[in-house]
């Protein structure tokens, strides 16, 4: 630091703790001065000097160059920190987080934005290629191979839309409804994340009596899976009643999230799949807001707990609103800088366990070389459920959630997976969005067009088939 910086010092304020506090002077990094805090979701309030109170900022250093190198390397430095701690907050959290730091809600929501942007971006460049060698053609004058040239350049054309992102995804019919199933989810991924907020605030402080109507010392409701987890755990250590390892449950969910994430990459029809997984996790969303928002559970965290006897939780004693709404989508975009306690029914994360493990197992990935190599698929199918499980079970036994959440969390995401697409099969019930959803012809065309020249092959067994 240079010298003429010695005498300055800089007021910060924390989100998580939302206290000011004070620390030495510094370009980029700024960490919360508290001891109970220490966290570097921290904003800059104002620069002053030691010694006297100016609320004069640091003078600028002497020389262009190395004012410039320096205001370049401060910009660097700050894409990278944000950069970093994204990724960090939606695949592994951060390890000094007391309770799970991952949204899966908003990790597919960029997934899924992103794989639009991609598909976009691949069909304009495909598309402008194609119309290239389609004028060379009909300017070429070919005489005695004209037949010939004909056909290679239609296969060229053919193949050169291989591997789903194929040129008609540029119509309106198929954009407008993987728009607007991306668009309802993030709606829904925010109504998630506001409820998840609401309860924290709303989570009540419950103090669990014996019959004499004595303190019991237990805080969280009565649950035969954290039972459990209390028997193996005192067997194993004797020292402690639940897994104190709190982001195992990420740990999981980051490994199933892989898998998702290349599956979209390389299935054929990854639109389609992700069509149907955002509407589907959309509708589970908007359930799970509902159910959270309307009843609030003493939170079965420990570190939840703890709030009620520390600074962490003076939020609960403040009006919800209007701060629910920023904090919201705080949550939703980084996780794991602003926890929510009190969301218990139903375990959001169980959703996101199962909704993989379902589509892993349910879209067969029919190409040249899992054909060639089929163990590769029952490997993959097999580590999802594996994975998946025991996410379930690190969800309970490191109490982020009760067994009951993760039971409801299992049944509706079944039931909604299985109903979802039994009607984009077969509407009976003449449900307009589904309708309109899966049952345009163009829309039917365009996904069996995908698979049909992904697979380089002649055979197909169903149109409206997602395997």
């Amino acid at each position: 630091m240079p010298a003429e910086y010695q005498n300055y010092r800089s007021q910060i304020y924390c989100s998580d703790c939302e206290r000011k506090s004070e620390t030495k002077f510094h370009f980029v990094y700024h960490k919360c001065q508290h001891d109970e805090c220490k966290s570097y979701n921290t904003k800059v309030v104002k620069h002053f000097k030691q010694e006297g109170g100016s609320l004069h900022p640091p003078p600028a250093p002497a020389g262009v160059r190395f004012m410039v190198g320096r205001v370049v390397a401060v910009h660097l430095m700050k894409m990278w920190h944000s950069f970093v701690s994204y990724m960090a907050s939606h695949f592994y959290a951060l390890k000094m987080r007391p309770v799970s730091g991952f949204d899966p809600s908003g990790f597919m929501f960029m997934l899924a934005f992103v794989c639009l942007v991609v598909g976009l971006l691949l069909a304009v460049f495909d598309k402008r290629s194609q119309r290239r060698l389609s004028t060379y053609l009909d300017n070429k004058k070919l005489t005695r191979l004209s037949t010939v040239g004909k056909l290679v350049a239609s296969t060229a054309i053919d193949h050169s839309a291989r591997q789903g992102f194929i040129a008609e995804m540029l119509s309106f019919n198929y954009l407008s409804r993987l728009s607007f199933s991306i668009f309802v989810f993030g709606i829904t991924s925010y109504l998630n994340a506001l409820a998840a907020v609401v309860a924290g605030w709303r989570t009540p402080n419950v103090v669990i009596l014996t019959m004499a109507k004595d303190d019991s010392g237990e805080k969280t409701l009565p649950d035969l899976g954290h039972d459990l987890f209390k028997a193996v755990m005192t067997l194993l250590y004797g020292d402690t009643d639940y897994i104190d390892w709190f982001d195992l449950p990420d740990e999981f969910i980051a490994f199933v999230g892989s898998i998702i994430a290349v599956l979209f990459l390389v299935h054929p029809r990854r639109l389609l799949i992700l069509r149907r997984f955002t509407m589907i996790y959309a509708w589970i969303n908007f359930l799970r807001a509902f159910c959270v928002a309307v009843t609030s559970l003493p939170d079965a965290s420990p570190m939840c707990i703890s709030q009620f006897d520390s600074r962490k939780g003076a939020y609960k004693s403040l009006p919800i609103f209007p701060k629910a709404f920023h904090r919201a989508f705080k949550v939703l975009i980084r996780p794991s800088h602003h926890i929510t306690c009190g969301d218990m029914i139903f375990s959001g994360h169980t959703v996101f366990l199962v909704l993989c493990a379902l589509t892993v197992t349910t879209a067969e990935l029919n190409t040249p070389f899992t054909r060639a190599h089929p163990w590769v698929l029952t490997l993959v199918k097999t580590a999802t459920v594996i994975g998946s499980t025991l996410g379930a079970f690190a969800i309970v036994g490191t109490r982020l959630h009760y067994t009951l959440d993760v039971l409801i969390a299992i049944y509706v995401t079944i039931q909604t997976w299985y109903t979802y697409h039994w009607l984009s099969e077969d509407n009976r019930w003449g449900i307009r969005i589904i309708s309109w959803l899966e049952h345009d012809r163009r829309v039917v065309s365009i996904d069996h067009n995908a698979y049909r020249m992904a697979r380089r092959s002649g055979s197909f067994n169903s149109l409206n088939k997602q395997e």
